[in-house]
């Protein structure tokens, strides 16, 4: 019996590989292009650095809780980045008694009234935890970490009479008003919105997309670091950070530590998270992903690390952001430089990408231009830099899709030429040296080419976590299928229920 399937069971698709032409996420019909130029349903926020070093164990409401604050400042940020001040987000007057007092709707957090009761437990325990954060001391030019509380107060107020001034009965005679005010302790907040540090920026419906309360923690520092591409993190500050190891106050002597070993910590933390961001970012939905790798001392490959490497890796959302800001910029150049005309600058636009070098280009052009002295020069340009354009288009990279619904009645296993048994042992040796023999003795061994029909490829796996682990790393050796196989097969897998 053969039975097919995708990774969601409310539907049945078989996932394929299409090479296409040209660049995905760079062309101007792209849906993620649109979406992106149009703003639709991305709602970014800025934050301050400093915000996205807090440390501590929180849930997803308590994140959110965070980002609703974050969100309310959101005019004050551009206005002081703007005037170019690099300074506090509030001023003397916002205070009394040493508290900075917020008032932030539920309906920002994304929470319906059901759960209310569990957003009131949330904040209850976020009044008593510790959170920790790094301090520069200019007098002393040292850095040191502050664990102190940030809240002083969170209250559901509640009133007795609904909006038409009757009485209701809800929760004891008393209805919420719809919002939550909180105090929070000037000095931490100083340091937690402190501009002067930089800011960087997230998706603001975070937390609505995840599922572990990991993983909007993660994701909102190393958003700190994306320009950069990549970053190195203690080890013993990683766990602090995610709040599973706990200092003394005197930072002496270490409280907690639920992960001791470091294969229980990147398998129970790392690992959720990553499967989880990387998901998001192949459907679009978060900007980036990442890989990590342990930095032992030299000389050394197992125990605890000194610490770990994150790489930042763009998805199809950055990659669109990147190429809106490209082309952009590239067109501000040529209108400016050249003053070429709506209609011509839309000659060009889908020729460009993300990444090409103009600058050699309109250098030789800039010479034509004077050799040849045009009547026309922003016809003239256009026409010339077409042509170069059309010359210099470089090919897309192979994406994944899913193929309509496909059902085999065939119950036999199919027979398959040698020829394309030679290919499969080909690709499958290449796999091996990509992937490492652990990994392919463990994911790999498994499957096995059940048939070539057209220009379909099927992979023959056991079982539903196989293709998942086939998933993560197919990108990796996608290009030797392609050799193998041709450039016009696409992969489909089949469960073989043995």
């Amino acid at each position: 019996m053969i039975k097919w399937f995708n990774f969601a069971p409310e539907k049945l698709f078989v996932y394929e590989m299409v090479k296409k032409r040209g660049p995905s996420i760079v062309s101007t019909g792209n849906e993620l292009v649109q979406q992106f130029s149009g703003g639709r349903g991305m709602d970014f926020i800025l934050n301050p650095v400093s915000y996205t070093q807090i440390r501590g164990n929180f849930s997803l409401v308590q994140t959110n809780l965070m980002i609703a604050i974050i969100a309310q400042l959101q005019d004050r940020i551009r206005e002081q980045l703007s005037l170019g001040e690099s300074s506090f987000l509030f001023k003397p007057e916002d205070l009394t008694g040493n508290l900075l007092h917020f008032e932030i709707p539920l309906k920002e957090l994304g929470i319906s009234p059901k759960k209310y009761g569990e957003l009131e437990q949330a904040c209850e325990a976020l009044l008593h935890v510790d959170m920790s954060y790094k301090r520069y001391d200019e007098h002393e030019r040292q850095t040191y970490i502050i664990k102190q509380n940030i809240f002083h107060k969170i209250e559901f107020p509640t009133a007795e009479l609904n909006a038409e001034g009757e009485r209701v009965a809800y929760k004891s005679g008393q209805r919420r008003k719809g919002v939550i005010k909180i105090d929070m302790v000037d000095e931490s907040a100083r340091e937690i919105l402190n501009l002067r540090k930089g800011y960087t920026r997230h998706l603001k419906g975070i937390t609505q997309l995840c599922r572990s309360p990991r993983t909007p923690r993660l994701y909102i520092y190393l958003s700190a670091w994306r320009k950069i591409g990549s970053c190195t993190v203690n080890y013993i500050d990683l766990k602090e950070f995610f709040g599973v190891l706990t200092f003394s106050k005197d930072r002496k002597r270490i409280t907690e530590n639920r992960y001791v070993k470091y294969g229980a910590f990147h398998r129970d933390v790392l690992d959720p998270v990553l499967r989880e961001m990387r998901k998001l970012s192949d459907e679009g939905k978060v900007e980036f992903c990442f890989d990590y790798e342990p930095v032992y001392p030299h000389g050394v490959s197992r125990g605890d690390p000194d610490s770990i490497r994150f790489t930042i890796k763009e998805g199809k959302m950055g990659q669109a952001q990147q190429y809106e800001t490209f082309l952009g910029k590239t067109r501000s150049k040529l209108i400016t430089r050249y003053r070429l005309q709506p209609a011509e600058w839309a000659r060009l636009e889908n020729l460009i990408y993300d990444g090409i070098d103009l600058k050699d280009e309109l250098a030789r052009i800039d010479q034509l231009i004077e050799q040849k002295q045009p009547d026309n020069v922003h016809a003239y340009v256009t026409e010339v830099l077409h042509r170069w354009l059309l010359e210099h288009q470089k090919p897309k990279e192979p994406e994944f899709v899913e193929a309509e619904e496909v059902k085999d009645e065939e119950s036999d296993r199919p027979y398959v030429q040698p020829i394309y048994l030679e290919k499969w042992d080909l690709w499958m040796e290449k796999a091996r040296e990509r992937l490492g023999d652990q990994f392919f003795e463990q994911y790999m061994t498994c499957a096995s080419l059940w048939s070539v029909r057209d220009k379909v490829v099927f992979v023959s796996v056991p079982n539903k976590f196989v293709s998942e682990q086939w998933e993560e790393h197919l990108g990796e050796i996608i290009s030797y299928f392609y050799s193998a196989f041709g450039a016009d097969k696409r992969l489909t897998y089949i469960f073989q229920d043995v």
